[in-house]
């Protein structure tokens, strides 16, 4: 036994003790993993003779997990002693318990030694002092599962008090006092009787605001405060009455530079001023953070996930579900898409053994994304996963263990990805497609920095392609002067079909508007005797027979209020807007730079082998708030796009002149200028005016809407408030007097990096990828990186070369086929926008082990986290994210 290379982890060292680096094995699989006591990694047993070889490491601390299951005793104590979660957050003294409720898990500690292999129980009172301290460390380490996917999960904003808590106007009641009673509780506008706030300057008792799936109120609380407002009296703060406890309430402050939950020091004298005493309330409704864990903990809504179905659990090789970590759904749906394509998968677990050996030994496979993402498929896709946990040997106190399916949790792959990303690397629920997005570029720079590892992998034999060559496609926009007669064609790469839903082509617009709850809702407050009906967007109507105030319950009864009916609209629909012919005001360069009405329509200049289809569902309503267009599209088993495809220039066009004639700059039409209006209404809510320019180009100047889900996607982004360069500038920067350029790495960003403990080589790389942005963007470089094989290779200066011609190799050349495609899978989204709520998968895929280039598809599978079922009722028309694959040749 050789313990004098082992050490005890410090508390900054990583420790993996959850998931096996080079598989997705578990402590609950047989036969647990294996710790290095080295280097604190955790290999499963196929892969623990290979990391001896590596590491040269002898002492291992193997941990086996069993569950078994509770004795009633326990349940009793256990449901005694349990507390109402407070708060969205797992793993915490106020959030979700982190354990399995139905059963009590049990773990079996033994020191693996090499090379006789023998194993030693733990604890062994004759084992070196220095063994059993290691060890000790090792199991009271938090690890980094606990670190990333558990202590870090709470909500990462705490609630905070408000600025207009301690100098709160409130006035005089004048005997007018809340009554204790919560049924005499009534919105003071509309008379609804659930979702009640009660502002604390004046008294006044309005309804909430509507809520995602329609219920909550009409918003008559914040059109009370905003009506105070108006006549110079500043009410910023309500109560939601029902939540109203000795220990607090839910506060909201409706002061634009709050509009969030708030606390209240003083609440309880606010409170007794309407003569309500905190201390003999008793809460009657559920407080905003239950309804928000009401909504991560029922994950069964709407048919997106087939709830109420009598669904058939199925289980085996491609029929593998994923553990939610906590707002991980996105990522499972992703992945499960992923591992549905034969030409992705097949390839990826054929190469598995081959780049888990590759590996460089300045790095580790925890931090290699080309190994985490195979290794990813061969879970899905492969059978090692398939079965129970049926581990033989039972605990010591003879408790028989329970049998339970393994599960596969993609921690590593989570924090790998998310390193550098100030989302992804968080706990909060993220945007599936953005998340593709980035796996994708995050693949394409590891699959660019190991190209000699999958090459030396036999890739070219096995069906491999860049993962990014298999979605992306060309599109021709073609921009047509009816004055001067002249036509310019321009091409842009694209990863996905983006679509909006024009709801103008629904194919049931009839009985959408015979279902308007509204109109429905405004029927049933007239035969009560409503004087004012409120809507759900705040517009009053007088109803003038209406002389008595409505019943209680008049606005919340619902019994003979019509189901509503969501617009349909064909997917074809969607595509037909995408491709139909806009007009866009346009300087043409053919008349001078007079500004004309051109005729602006897209094409299809190549189709890929995968198209990805998404449909623009989610929006900012008219008060800048997240929301979602509740429609159904209509996606076809087969899509036929071959209409779409670009020609080109044809016979008789006049290409539209680059620059006036003389001219050597260029013209007016092709120089980018960010629009004023739109910046202006951005920087005044509250962002940098680089970002906002930036907005405006990366949109197009296509409207405020659009900058500013710009803006609220990209905030975090490390460029996002770096001076924003004019074209001019940029094409200068970029292209120097002469046609030659010289790439030099700023020497401050270097030196600040170096500083921090990076090599300078890899500092010289990060400023050129990054084109000398600044230091936080290059560490951002750095960090995603730093184990990329040629990370601490020599930085070679780059002479004064020729700009590249037209013909240079750097073009990127783009797969193009039929464009007849047939449906695969779908990501489906449930909740009011994309930063909360529940993602799911539905995919048809081949029969396992799958074959790149495999035709046929198995019937569809719901993939709702590590519930995996064969789906019923195929929620086709409410899909996110569509992924169609080009048909066979027949």
């Amino acid at each position: 036994m050789t313990s004098s290379s082992i050490k005890s982890p410090s508390a900054y060292d990583a420790v993996h003790k959850t998931e096996c680096a080079l598989s997705h094995d578990t402590p609950f699989c047989p036969s647990g993993l294996a710790i290095n006591l080295k280097t604190f990694t955790a290999t499963g047993d196929l892969f623990v003779d290979a990391d001896h070889e590596r590491t040269n490491c002898d002492l291992y601390l193997r941990t086996r997990s069993f569950y078994v299951p509770k004795k009633k005793s326990d349940d009793n104590k256990d449901k005694g002693e349990q507390q109402q979660p407070k708060k969205v957050a797992i793993g915490t003294p106020d959030g979700f318990d982190a354990g399995d409720d139905a059963a009590n898990v049990v773990d079996v500690n033994t020191l693996l030694v090499y090379p006789s292999k023998v194993e030693i129980l733990l604890p062994n009172a004759n084992l070196p002092e220095l063994v059993l301290n290691v060890v000790d460390a090792v199991l009271k380490h938090d690890g980094v599962a606990k670190r990333e996917d558990l202590a870090a999960w709470a909500e990462e904003n705490e609630v905070k008090e408000s600025r207009y808590a301690a100098n709160l106007p409130q006035e005089d009641p004048n005997g007018r006092l809340i009554s204790p009673d919560p049924k005499k509780w009534k919105c003071m506008e509309s008379g609804a009787t659930e979702n009640l706030w009660l502002n604390l300057s004046d008294g006044f008792i309005g309804s909430g605001r509507r809520n995602w799936d329609g219920s909550g109120g009409n918003g008559a609380a914040i059109r009370h405060y905003e009506e105070m407002k108006a006549q110079g009296k500043d009410y910023p703060l309500a109560v939601k009455l029902g939540t109203i406890t000795p220990n607090g309430a839910d506060v909201f402050s409706y002061a634009p530079d709050e509009n969030d939950l708030v606390t209240d020091a003083n609440l309880k004298d606010h409170l007794s001023h309407w003569g309500i005493d905190i201390m003999k309330q008793t809460k009657t409704d559920k407080t905003m953070a239950e309804l928000t864990l009401d909504l991560n903990q029922s994950f069964e809504f709407d048919k997106v996930t087939e709830a109420g179905k009598d669904l058939q659990a199925v289980s085996g090789a491609g029929r593998i579900g994923l553990s939610n970590l906590g707002n991980s759904c996105y990522i499972a749906s992703i992945l499960q898409l992923l591992a549905s394509i034969d030409d992705v998968a097949a390839p990826n677990m054929a190469m598995a053994a081959s780049l888990r050996a590759s590996v460089p030994a300045s790095s580790e496979a925890t931090a290699d994304e080309l190994v985490q993402f195979a290794k990813a498929m061969e879970a899905l896709r492969g059978d090692r996963y398939a079965g129970v946990n049926a581990n033989a040997a039972p605990p010591e106190d003879g408790a028989t263990p329970t049998p339970t399916p393994l599960r596969i949790a993609p921690r590593l792959f989570r924090t790998l990805l998310g390193q550098g990303h100030s989302e992804f690397s968080s706990a909060r629920q993220q945007d599936a497609l953005e998340y593709l997005g980035h796996l994708i570029d995050r693949m394409e720079s590891a699959e660019r920095s190991g190209a000699s590892r999958i090459e030396a992998s036999g890739a070219s034999g096995l069906g491999w392609r860049p993962l990014k060559q298999l979605f992306e496609f060309e599109v021709e926009e073609r921009l047509f002067d009816p004055e001067s007669q002249t036509v310019r064609y321009t091409r842009r790469p694209e990863l996905y079909l983006g679509v909006n839903v024009p709801l103008d082509r629904a194919v049931n617009s009839s009985e959408v508007a015979a279902s308007d709850p509204e109109a429905a809702k405004r029927r049933k407050l007239e035969e009560a005797g409503a004087c004012t009906y409120v809507s759900s967007d705040g517009t009053a109507t007088d109803n003038a027979a209406a002389a008595a105030p409505p019943a209680p319950d008049a606005a919340m009864d619902t019994e003979m209020v019509p189901a509503k009916v969501v617009p349909r609209v064909p997917l074809l629909s969607c595509i037909d807007s995408f491709a139909a012919t806009e007009i866009v005001e346009f300087n043409s360069p053919a008349m001078d730079g007079k500004q004309v009405n051109a005729q602006k329509s897209t094409r299809f200049a190549t189709f890929p082998p995968y198209m990805l289809v998404a449909i623009h569902r989610y929006y900012f309503d008219k008060n800048w708030r997240p929301a979602k267009l509740d429609a159904e599209v209509e996606a076809p088993a087969e899509l036929n796009l071959e209409s779409l495809r670009a020609h080109g220039i044809r016979d008789g066009e006049v290409p539209m002149p680059d620059a006036p004639e003389g001219s050597g700059a260029a013209p007016a039409s092709t120089r980018f200028s960010p629009d004023a209006d739109i910046i202006a209404q951005i920087v005044a809510m509250g962002f940098e005016e680089n970002g906002a320019k930036k907005a405006c180009k990366a949109t197009n100047n296509s409207g405020v809407e659009a900058a500013m889900e710009w803006v609220l996607s990209h905030m975090g982004d490390a460029d996002f408030h770096t001076p924003y360069v004019e074209e001019e500038e940029e094409a200068a920067t970029a292209q120097p007097a002469g046609g030659a350029s010289r790439f030099s790495p700023d020497a401050d960003i270097i030196a600040q990096i170096v500083a921090m403990g990076f090599e300078e080589n890899g500092a010289k790389k990060a400023c050129k990828a990054t084109n000398n942005s600044g230091v936080e963007a290059a560490m951002e470089w750095v960090l995603s990186h730093m184990g990329d094989a040629d990370f601490h290779t020599p930085y070679v200066e780059e002479e004064e070369e020729a700009a590249p011609s037209a013909s240079a190799s750097t073009a990127v050349t783009r797969e193009d086929g039929p464009g007849i495609y047939e449906l695969v899978g779908f990501v489906s989204h449930v909740g009011a926008n994309t930063a909360c709520g529940h993602y799911v998968c539905h995919a048809r895929r081949t029969e396992s082990p799958p074959v790149a280039g495999a035709s046929t598809l198995g019937p569809w599978l719901l993939f709702n986290d590590e519930k995996v079922a064969l789906s019923q009722e195929t929620p086709v028309d409410r899909g996110y994210v569509y992924l169609y694959r080009r048909r066979a040749s027949s």
